[in-house]
């Protein structure tokens, strides 16, 4: 899109856009921009507020009024914790205690898996459909081969993909697996769902222990993910 931007000024339309991912915004240098803090696919905030959606698309234009390009700019407000559509889980899913060594971490995310295949295979059943599979390997090899990548040797590429690709894949299968399991559980809203997965499995803890770990990996496609994709802004751990 920030190319895009260029393209469309160029021929004499302003164009003003929203940013999730700021470090990619900011190597572009789009004509106009706002960068919002909120999480990927939520380029409004919270569903489910509308006052709070209307004041950031009423910064975002005014940006269009702007001849300074290029005009990046932060919108500082944060989005509502909560909304009428959060509501609570009807059956939601808990697993014990996250584990601290390796081991027992591979083996408690493949037991979270255990315990979530036949809500998953609900949600397949209800959707005729699942995101999961585009890294070509089933859901427990690509949990094995992320865990890999804390390992002093990596381990080898999946078939027909780059290191960059297999990792990028695998780690959207995971987290999609839990994700589209969970959405099967009656009641709970996105943002529920993505506390619990983020904040309450090994799954989550999993990426999120890896995007800290692999950040000065020497693969520059791997660390471009790494640093700015796999975990979203506000799930990374500050220190």
């Amino acid at each position: 899109m920030c190319a895009l931007g260029h393209i469309l000024e160029a021929a004499g339309l302003a164009t003003v856009l929203i940013g999730l991912i700021p470090q990619h915004v900011e190597r572009m240098r789009p004509p106009r921009a706002l960068l919002v803090p909120f999480e990927l696919g939520r380029p409004m905030g919270t569903p489910g507020d509308p006052a709070f959606q209307h004041r950031v698309l009423n910064v975002l234009l005014a940006l269009v009024a702007r001849t300074d390009a290029p005009v990046i700019e932060w919108f500082t407000e944060p989005a509502a914790t909560g909304t009428v559509n959060d509501a609570p889980w009807a059956c939601p899913v808990s697993f014990p205690p996250l584990p601290t060594d390796d081991g027992a971490a591979l083996t408690a995310i493949l037991a979270e898996i255990d315990l979530l295949e036949p809500w998953h295979d609900r949600a397949m059943l209800t959707r005729g459909s699942t995101a999961v599979g585009a890294s070509g390997v089933d859901i427990r090899s690509s949990a094995r081969y992320l865990a890999g990548f804390l390992e002093a040797s990596w381990p080898e590429p999946l078939p027909a993909l780059s290191t960059a690709d297999g990792f990028k894949l695998a780690a959207e299968d995971l987290k999609l697996y839990y994700l589209e399991a969970a959405a099967a559980q009656p009641g709970g809203s996105s943002r529920v769902m993505g506390d619990w997965f983020w904040d309450g499995t090994q799954g989550g803890a999993l990426l999120k222990r890896l995007a800290g770990e692999l950040v000065h990996t020497p693969d520059p496609l791997l660390d471009t993910y790494v640093r700015h994709t796999l975990v979203p802004e506000t799930r990374q751990t500050r220190h």
